[in-house]
């Protein structure tokens, strides 16, 4: 019987799993935690351990969980409403898949509502129906089972659905284009794109990255290798969709982009709750063989750009010039744990910590301000140098005046809000 006794503590940001181990050449080491006494049912597996390692210990109300019907009622219950937005429940099936196996199901597009009213594709996943069919960032839905899209009352429950749908959509070339497809499961991949662009004498990498899951490693060991190949000047780490994961890449990846400056130096450190202070731990590196050395760095981020996402930038403001660019980032300086239940078929990722970087700085409860405010341009693909974020690093790596252009904050209106896993994809 699987209970609170054998209950396994992950320690993750947003829900990802903390390596104690954090080069990529290390196995991951997940400590185990004891959990004492054993409990009659779901809801009080819930309280209990909300009781003991909530980060706002004292803000968790006292209640009968057996009074709540649902696990994920009672969560809210539990929740501080004044600043936690994230602690979640969702079956341990469901949350292996994604963080394990970067498996998810669904269409596999990403999407925004212009202020015009526009449905705009933000991004697709290679292996996903949007992905096979060829649809890419930049294209607009127009059309959903021919039905005009002012003519859709539910826009969430057209995306909704295990039937086939027929999406009609205008391409970046301006062409009319329908593909018809049935949502089902696939692998994401979580660069979303990559490639070095010459600007002037001087060679620059531009990544995309959306998600920090497993298969990262392999996916950030390519295209590391390939900006050492190319011996970039400049690096452009788009982090505008990325709405968190695993922490430990989140580590690799501050590693990667630190190169030599932060070799041997602390990069943060993890704070529980009172009753876990024990429990707090440092966190430094040793470097990475596959690091770039840059003298400054550029991160593209947007209201999307969240937890991991933003312990990544704030990791690298005491070792370097950071330069921000596109609008304030959600705000999420506090992470979770995710207790995993057999029994149950239950993965629970209460807030349980928060993280500062190696100067004490943290608590960035109202986002990461960008130095050059600048609006997500979802009308052209990745890696175009007139992109609007990315046109402006670059012009700032030429040397030439940079005018930001009013950042607009692209909703997706009429879409449901996502949390818990789909937090993490931000697609459909």
């Amino acid at each position: 019987m699987d209970n609170i006794k054998n209950g396994r503590l992950l320690s993750l940001f947003l829900a990802g799993m903390l390596l104690l181990a954090i080069s990529c050449s290390e196995e991951e080491v997940i400590p185990e935690i004891e959990l004492e006494e054993p409990v009659e049912n779901s809801r009080t597996y819930i309280y209990d351990i909300f009781k003991d390692w909530y980060f706002w210990l004292d803000q968790v109300p006292e209640l009968d969980p057996n009074n709540y019907s649902t696990n994920e009622s009672l969560v809210e219950a539990l929740m501080y409403d004044e600043l936690d937005r994230w602690s979640f429940v969702t079956s341990l099936d469901a949350y292996r898949a994604l963080f394990e196996q970067a498996q998810t199901k669904g269409f596999g597009v990403g999407m925004a509502v212009t202020p015009d009213q526009r449905l705009m594709v933000r991004f697709t996943y290679k292996q996903s129906p949007m992905g096979l069919a060829g649809v890419d960032r930049g294209w607009e839905f127009i059309r959903i089972n021919d039905v005009p899209l002012e003519n859709i009352p539910d826009l969430g429950a057209a995306f909704d659905t295990d039937t086939e749908v027929k999406f009609t959509f205008v391409t970046t070339d301006n062409d009319t284009v329908s593909h018809s497809m049935t949502r089902t499961d696939y692998q994401m991949n979580t660069v979303l794109h990559w490639n070095v662009l010459d600007v002037g004498t001087k060679k620059v990498g531009y990544l995309v990255f959306e998600s920090f899951l497993e298969p990262s490693l392999q996916e950030l060991k390519d295209v590391f290798t390939d900006f050492q190949a190319e011996e970039i000047d400049e690096l452009v780490v788009d982090l505008r969709y990325n709405g968190g994961g695993n922490l430990g890449i989140a580590f690799l990846l501050e590693e990667l982009v630190g190169g030599s400056d932060i070799e041997g130096e602390l990069l943060g450190r993890i704070i529980y709750n009172k009753k876990h202070t024990d429990d707090n731990v440092n966190f430094g590196t040793q470097g990475n063989e596959l690091s770039v050395d840059v003298d400054r760095l550029f991160f593209i981020t947007t209201g999307a750009s969240a937890s991991a996402s933003e312990m990544v930038i704030n990791g690298m403001f005491p070792y370097k010039e950071v330069v921000t660019i596109g609008s304030t980032t959600a705000g999420k300086p506090v992470g979770m744990s995710v207790f995993e239940s057999e029994e149950y078929n239950m993965a629970l990722a209460p807030v349980t910590f928060k993280l500062l970087n190696a100067s004490g700085q943290g608590d960035y409860f109202n986002g990461i301000p960008a130095d050059y405010d600048v609006v997500d341009d979802v009308f052209r693909g990745w890696g175009n140098p007139d992109e609007a974020c990315l046109k402006t690093a670059l012009d700032i790596i030429r040397g030439n005046d940079v005018i930001a252009l009013k950042s607009i904050k692209l909703q997706p209106q009429g879409l449901p809000l996502k949390r818990g896993l789909q937090e993490i994809t931000g697609a459909y």
